[in-house]
């Protein structure tokens, strides 16, 4: 397995650059990251194929900028990489009412306690990263009784765990949709093995292709990098009904201003905000409405 497998480093103090950087990664074939802050500058592992691994580093290293390095490709350690990567995955406890874990991990659910259960893979989204988290914390929120959104929408669905947990804290209906094939494979697996594939509905494409162009959604979700959500605002704004709500996530709090005010100019303003900290910066969730 070792031998399969190699590994280089990405050192930088520009949280926003690392992301870029790690988002292209994956893109262009990588398989895994691990991330971590030292003295102030944020380092992130890639690990990839062996005939895969140059070319990444290639790519990366001719986008790179200012005090930002890329370490030379190494061999792996001997690892039992089986076992290994589920270290440090745990369950998630968003509220008395959510809870998200891995299959291998055991939780005790409290009373009216509801779960979804995420097998980590190649599709983001275990809850594991602030922004997943964030968005899983405005769901809890949203998603009460009779105030409930009756049908949401998730951009970029990725693992479907947002729309899902939005259908078990009482939505009826969510749409997720992802442009990454993969993704929407584990979407539909992790429907499955939830018992809810009734209530979901995810499909390979963009924003454009919702089956209904006038279809508004009570609630909206997009847990996007800045510089995949900005070109697709219009789209995304379009989408949420007058009386509805659309949380954006992805954001490290320097994205903030521009992000708001772009949606500011499609007639949606924030009425909250939450944050959480992680290695890589300050990451927000913004729930947003219509009105002046």
């Amino acid at each position: 397995m070792a031998d399969e497998y190699r590994r280089f480093w990405i050192e930088s103090s520009d949280a926003l650059e690392r992301e870029v950087l790690l988002a292209s990664a994956f893109e262009a074939g990588a398989e895994g990251a691990e991330e971590r802050e030292e003295g102030g500058r944020f380092r992130a592992c890639i690990y990839a194929p062996s005939d895969r691994i140059d070319s990444i580093r290639g790519l990366l290293s001719a986008s790179v900028e200012g005090e930002t390095r890329i370490g030379p490709a190494e061999a792996l350690p001997e690892v039992d990489w089986s076992e290994a990567w589920k270290e440090g995955l745990d369950a998630l406890r968003i509220s008395s009412r959510l809870v998200v874990r891995p299959p291998f991990v055991e939780f005790e659910l409290e009373p009216r306690q509801r779960e979804i259960v995420i097998d980590p893979g190649q599709a983001f989204g275990t809850g594991d990263h602030a922004s997943t988290r964030l968005c899983l914390e405005w769901i809890d929120e949203l998603c009460q009784g009779s105030e409930c959104p009756a049908r949401v929408l998730d951009v970029g669905t990725g693992s479907g765990v947002l729309a899902l947990a939005a259908v078990a804290l009482g939505a009826e209906r969510a749409v997720g949709f992802d442009l990454d094939p993969v993704a929407i494979e584990a979407a539909h697996a992790a429907a499955r093995s939830n018992g809810l594939e009734a209530n979901v509905h995810f499909f390979t494409g963009g924003i454009d292709e919702i089956h209904d162009p006038g279809e508004t959604f009570a609630l909206v979700l997009a847990n996007l990098l800045k510089r995949e959500m900005l070109p697709i605002a219009s789209e995304i704004a379009a989408r949420v009904s007058p009386d509805g709500r659309l949380v954006l996530a992805g954001l490290l709090d320097e994205d903030v201003d521009e992000v708001a005010a772009r949606f500011s100019r499609e007639g949606l303003r924030e009425v909250g905000r939450r944050a959480l900290d992680d290695a890589t910066g300050r990451w927000i969730g913004l729930c947003l409405a219509r009105g002046a």
